[in-house]
């Protein structure tokens, strides 16, 4: 079979599964508790893998490597990421969780509204929730769309992909409630997690191993080809500004009036963007995650293990492999053209087109390994 009739069937199965918990979930729900907490009987492999999953999902998977590529090390340094999302759990969800367990709430709205003794907080918190789950929703299924046309090699439009995702999604969301969405996370952390590893491989293979990319990046370093040249004494030197981080702040009249010598990543851009990140898991949807598990033993792992140390070190390796080998692959033209390209497996992604890194290597493996590119 080819690899378009791969990815329909491994999509098929995908999607079965999740309308059978949706369904299976739907029949364990008798109150509303169930419904939207689970029963508070999340286990604790099932909320490690699932808060994992929803903490880095596609934006991680296909967005991450794409700004890699674009702009360089200098934004890889954001992977530390991997720390300050789950560092507002460890400050919140144990305390959120005893709460919900003395109080029987249900959910953040309900909380707040007993401690503060109003139901203007309720209404906030509603408005807070729908602010960052749509816009974060439309990213994944918009990523997951656009995953569709590339790998389907058009046959299925972005937009026909997202919307045929966003009815499974709200089939089994709205059928099972938590308990669907926290095994349809468990097996989506593990594809997750096995889609940036292989990935990382397919590149660091095509380049012809760790000492060629090592290599290749050397040579690139000596030049100032890239997307903002060299750092111009920014952070200590002039270097090239893929390889570096253009100081630790720089003063300009604001992004998209003045563009910042060397890149957009300072030390001061990177320590904020991981600042904002902090938002995913002090939001509304992960108090009902804390207040869904039978005991608060679940946390720690989550935070430390699978996180900061399982994704951090699959962000830090894969996802670099993924984003700097793309400029010796082929995917960026200048360097194609000054001979310092290893392969050519990509093609140029140079012109905002980063967004289509990942699922270009899904393609460059289609011929030999079509069974792969249909179950990442």
């Amino acid at each position: 079979m080819d690899k378009v009739t791969w990815l329909y069937t491994f999509v098929a199965l995908y999607w079965a599964y999740c309308i059978f918990w949706g369904i299976k979930s739907s029949q364990q729900a008798k109150t509303a508790t169930d419904y939207f907490i689970a029963g508070r009987q999340i286990s604790m492999w099932v909320f490690v893998l699932a808060a994992t999953a929803t903490s880095f999902s596609g934006w991680t998977f296909m967005g991450h490597p794409g700004l890699v590529y674009r702009d360089g090390f200098q934004y890889a340094y954001a992977s530390f990421y991997t720390i300050t999302i789950p560092f507002t759990g460890v400050l919140f969800l144990k305390r959120q969780w005893m709460l919900g367990k003395r109080f029987g709430y249900v959910t953040p709205g309900e909380m707040l509204a007993d401690y503060f003794q109003g139901d203007a907080i309720r209404i906030l918190v509603v408005a807070v929730a729908l602010l960052f789950s749509i816009p974060y929703l439309g990213v994944q299924l918009g990523a997951s769309g656009f995953l569709f046309n590339v790998l389907t090699d058009g046959a299925i439009s972005a937009n026909v992909g997202m919307w045929v995702l966003s009815a499974v999604v709200l089939i089994y969301v709205a059928t099972g409630g938590l308990r669907a969405v926290a095994y349809v996370d468990t097996l989506q952390c593990i594809l997750l997690a096995l889609g940036i590893v292989v990935t990382g491989f397919i590149a660091l293979n095509a380049a012809g191993g760790w000492d060629n990319l090592q290599q290749g990046l050397a040579a690139l370093g000596k030049t100032d080809i890239g997307k903002w040249g060299s750092t111009k004494g920014y952070g200590g030197g002039d270097y090239n500004a893929y390889l570096a981080i253009p100081g630790v702040i720089q003063w300009t009249a604001g992004l998209g009036k003045e563009t910042p010598v060397g890149g957009l990543w300072t030390g001061v851009m990177c320590l904020t963007y991981m600042f904002a990140l902090m938002g995913i898991q002090s939001a509304p949807a992960f108090t009902m995650w804390s207040f869904a598990n039978n005991s608060p033993k679940p946390f720690a792992p989550q935070q430390v293990w699978a996180s900061s140390v399982g994704i951090g070190f699959i962000l830090f390796f894969f996802t670099a492999f993924q984003g700097m080998g793309a400029h010796l692959l082929g995917g960026n033209g200048a360097v194609t053209e000054a001979g310092l390209a290893l392969n050519n497996i990509l093609p140029d992604l140079t012109a905002n087109k980063q967004g289509g890194l990942v699922p270009h290597y899904f393609n460059s493996i289609g011929d030999e390994y079509p069974c792969l590119v249909g179950l990442l």
